[in-house]
């Protein structure tokens, strides 16, 4: 029950939920890195199989059946879905019980494929900030650091940052006990505008009101966008490592949302030096928040700016037919 980072022997008690449903080949190479720390409390969430997908079945199964072969000393429990919830409720409901279960933990889903050193790394933020209502997330992503392979022992080895990113992620009951998947007072929070105040500018806030928007018409099927409004509308932080923890190797045909490839995907994980260098103060890094901005919120402003353009012409069904057209051409020629 013990693993090695940087020559030291950690024993891993903290609790991990992985999120796992039709991908055998992802779940177990997820699961080879847990079993190099072999964590004692494990907790497993998989959603149902989809009547429309033919090969949901037996995929489902398979990948279920890796769970049963895990063969470390832990103790193994699992919520299993006998339908199908689809992304929000399976996610989010999932959060839920593993919550009511444990006091904090490591959240981790089939295609986030982490450095071993990210569970010291989240093992030792959570129980430093343990008590401090300020931050709501840990991160183990970082998208700013693709060529670098190594944090400065000189400098600090993390920041905070007001975006939580939940490719391989880390939080306690406290906070996710403010989540509400279907954010229930959007409403109001967008006539008075109140979610200005977890944004750069006027482009960032039209692209967060399009994803809010989208969440509470149930236009979209997902959890973290909710957990985002949740961070921001508390005035959260989350806590981004220096270096990259997480290699998200899931874009695919199979994907749910992230079938196709972009900058963030793949990108490599390095080893986390210890012992860490901690910030001295405890405010979100305004000048990587930016560069997160410029580099992976910003570009969509232009894209949200011509469906708003489509909508009051009328256009917007006829170019959402199209896009949606286009999708399922782009996922028939990767399945051949």
């Amino acid at each position: 029950m013990e693993y090695a980072t940087n020559h030291e022997k950690i024993l891993m008690k903290t609790p991990v939920l992985i999120l796992i449903f039709n991908r055998p080949d992802l779940t177990s190479k997820l699961l080879s890195v847990l079993n190099k720390i072999k964590p004692t409390s494990v907790y497993v969430c998989g959603d149902g199989a989809r009547t429309s997908v033919r090969t949901d079945v037996e995929n489902v199964e398979r990948t279920r059946s890796l769970i049963s072969e895990i063969d470390w000393d832990c103790e193994v429990n699992t919520l299993y879905r006998e339908n199908n919830l689809g992304c929000k409720e399976s996610v989010s409901t999932g959060i839920d019980w593993f919550f009511d279960n444990v006091n904090e933990g490591i959240i981790l889903e089939d295609d986030c494929i982490p450095d071993i050193s990210f569970f010291k790394y989240c093992e030792e933020m959570l129980s430093k900030y343990r008590d401090d209502q300020r931050i709501m997330h840990i991160s183990g992503l970082n998208f700013l650091t693709k060529k670098q392979t190594i944090n400065d022992p000189e400098e600090d080895s993390y920041h905070f940052s007001k975006y939580p990113a939940v490719w391989g992620w880390a939080t306690w009951k406290r906070a996710w006990g403010l989540y509400d998947s279907d954010i229930s007072d959007w409403q109001n929070v967008r006539r008075n505008k109140d979610y200005y105040s977890m944004c750069f500018n006027r482009n960032e806030a039209l692209v967060r009101k399009q994803q809010f928007d989208s969440v509470f018409s149930g236009e979209i099927d997902t959890w973290d966008y909710q957990w985002v409004y949740c961070v921001g509308m508390n005035h959260g932080l989350s806590i981004t490592p220096n270096i990259n923890l997480i290699s998200n190797i899931g874009f695919d045909s199979n994907a749910t949302h992230t079938f196709t490839p972009d900058n963030r995907s793949f990108l490599p994980s390095y080893e986390m030096i210890f012992p860490l260098k901690h910030p001295d103060n405890i405010v979100a890094d305004y000048l990587c928040d930016y560069r997160e901005y410029i580099e992976h919120i910003h570009k969509y402003y232009w894209f949200m700016a011509l469906i708003r353009l489509l909508k009051r012409y009328g256009l917007y069904e006829y170019a959402y037919k199209i896009k949606s057209r286009l999708k399922s051409l782009f996922l028939h020629l990767l399945r051949g």
